[in-house]
């Protein structure tokens, strides 16, 4: 029975791919941040693509399709060197399930993550599960909107008939990919792309670990949705995602930040997730959260959106 998902991921099957084209700002000559089409910008993360002499390494990656084959169209037109790395900074599942298509497109890029530590389940298998759960969901919507489409008008059937052909074309693509392999680690990493620098180290944040990658040369911290200036709350475990955040901010190799949802913001705003965070864990008072609603009102952040977060996050306590 195909889900709410597997039909909410079929109507991006059939979306003109333009419509999900990514906007591209060049930062410096290293680094490209890469903001995702306006329409899915509460969907799908922000990603940056770091190019050094001899190697380019992509931070992040996300779980829909049609905008990651787009994704790579657009990096094999910009790169000037291979492909060395992807840097996954959270585990979610739903969001690592696209770097099979990466993989598939740059089959030499080495894909790291955190290691995974759930219930002792290995992340490969976890994620080859996923992937496959997605597939089927997109082959059981496309019978089910194949069935639809007979009680549409005859004029506007050819129209959706070509669209449903090019989802079937699509969907017969992916499932010629390997299931991706990625490289879990539980220890700092350093990884030299030619007169440019990162390193990756292993935190606790976003529904469990994750990725935190710094760029010494040009002061850039990419955390993903650990360092979103107004956390989304989906696990119980709040209190060492505040204290990675304070140990970032008592960092002194970065000066701005690119988180998975927003625009990049100055070091001195991790003050706000940070409040957030600290707020939740401790036996506040209705002014209190008053007055924190007041901070984020002053960032451009609505009550209704602060309020809606906040009672998520309770309720994960």
């Amino acid at each position: 029975m195909p889900s709410r998902i597997g039909v909410g991921l079929f109507i991006l099957l059939l979306l003109p791919i333009q419509s999900l084209a990514a906007t591209w700002h060049q930062i410096d000559k290293h680094t490209t941040l890469i903001e995702p089409a306006k329409q899915a910008s509460y969907l799908l993360p922000n990603q940056a693509l770091i190019q050094g002499d001899k190697c380019a390494a992509l931070v992040d990656s996300h779980g829909d399709f049609v905008a990651i084959e787009l994704l790579v169209a657009q990096i094999r037109s910009k790169l000037t060197v291979p492909l060395c790395y992807v840097l996954a900074t959270n585990l979610d599942l739903k969001q690592l399930s696209g770097v099979m298509l990466l993989q598939g497109a740059f089959p030499e890029a080495v894909i790291y993550t955190a290691k995974y530590t759930h219930e002792n389940t290995q992340l490969n298998s976890a994620l080859k599960q996923e992937i496959a759960q997605k597939l089927q969901g997109f082959e059981q919507s496309l019978k089910l909107s194949e069935k639809r489409i007979t009680s549409a008008p005859e004029s506007a059937q050819l129209d959706w008939h070509a669209k449903l052909q090019q989802a079937k074309q699509r969907l017969v693509r992916w499932r010629t990919l390997k299931s991706p392999k990625i490289t879990e680690i539980d220890k700092p990493l350093h990884l030299e792309l030619g007169n440019f620098a990162l390193h990756a180290k292993p935190l606790h944040g976003y529904k469990g670990r994750g990725l935190y990658i710094q760029a010494p040369k040009n002061g850039a911290l990419y955390g993903g949705h650990t360092v979103n200036p107004l956390p989304y709350v989906a696990q119980s475990n709040t209190l060492a995602w505040y204290n990675t955040l304070r140990s970032i901010e008592q960092s002194d190799s970065f000066n701005w930040i690119l988180p998975s949802f927003g625009k990049p913001y100055k070091k001195s705003q991790l003050h706000l997730p940070i409040a957030f965070l600290e707020l939740l864990n401790s036996a506040h008072t209705p002014q209190q959260l008053n007055e924190l609603r007041q901070v984020y009102l002053k960032h451009n952040v609505s009550s209704e959106q602060f309020d809606a977060y906040f009672k998520q996050a309770l309720k994960q306590k």
